[in-house]
């Protein structure tokens, strides 16, 4: 059996590695130190990651939103169209100011047209008053310019760029009309052909004008 010294040194010997083995485990000041650096490294990293996707993200954006318009634009000509479509059936005949040349736009006039005041409208050419357009929030152009200024085309349906639809009207009954974009050139079978002059606002320039029978 072992005599009381040899346990007392026992003790003693198992309590000083136990301080030792406490000490290693305690965290070194370099130890702190480099882990900082690590993290600031990893911070600047992300960071430098974050700035490539934005780089990356606003053209995507910019041209997601450039379809978004162009999409509307070809919706909204195709509201113009079934609205002239609409007037035909109902008085057999196009609105007289386009009856001559079959060209118009969906200006102010064309508005008051289609969307008759309850008490002072176009007697002549909707004598009935029948109202063939409901135009939302949003679709007619405002009095006034974001900066002030007057709105070349207020009360108009405009596209998303601010200019009113042009439209061409088979007044002659053949069921086609000429292609207007003379590029593309042949007919196209339709009554109704109604564009955008796109975000140019030149109605002759196709290259970014959006077609609403396509």
């Amino acid at each position: 059996m072992r005599t009381e010294n040899q346990r007392r040194k026992t003790v003693r010997a198992r309590a000083a590695f136990t301080l030792i083995e406490l000490l290693a485990c305690q965290p070194k000041p370099w130890r702190r130190q480099v882990r900082a650096a690590f993290t600031l490294i990893e911070l600047l990293v992300v960071l430098a990651i974050l700035g490539i996707l934005m780089a990356m993200m606003i053209p995507a954006a910019g041209l997601v939103m450039k379809q978004m318009a162009k999409a509307r634009a070809r919706s909204d000509a195709g509201i113009v169209a079934t609205v002239l479509l609409k007037y035909q059936a109902e008085y057999n005949r196009w609105p007289e100011a386009y009856r001559i040349t079959g060209e118009g736009t969906a200006d102010k006039v064309w508005v008051d047209m289609m969307a008759p005041a309850p008490e002072n409208w176009d007697k002549d050419n909707n004598f009935k008053r029948i109202t063939f357009f409901e135009p939302g929030g949003g679709a007619l152009a405002p009095a006034k310019k974001p900066d002030g200024t007057p709105h070349p085309h207020a009360g108009a349906f405009v596209d998303p760029w601010g200019m009113p639809f042009m439209f061409l009207l088979d007044v002659v009954g053949a069921g086609e009309l000429v292609d207007p974009d003379e590029s593309e050139g042949g007919v196209v079978r339709g009554r109704v052909l109604v564009w955008s002059a796109g975000p140019d606002n030149d109605y002759i320039t196709w290259e970014d004008n959006v077609k609403g029978w396509e």
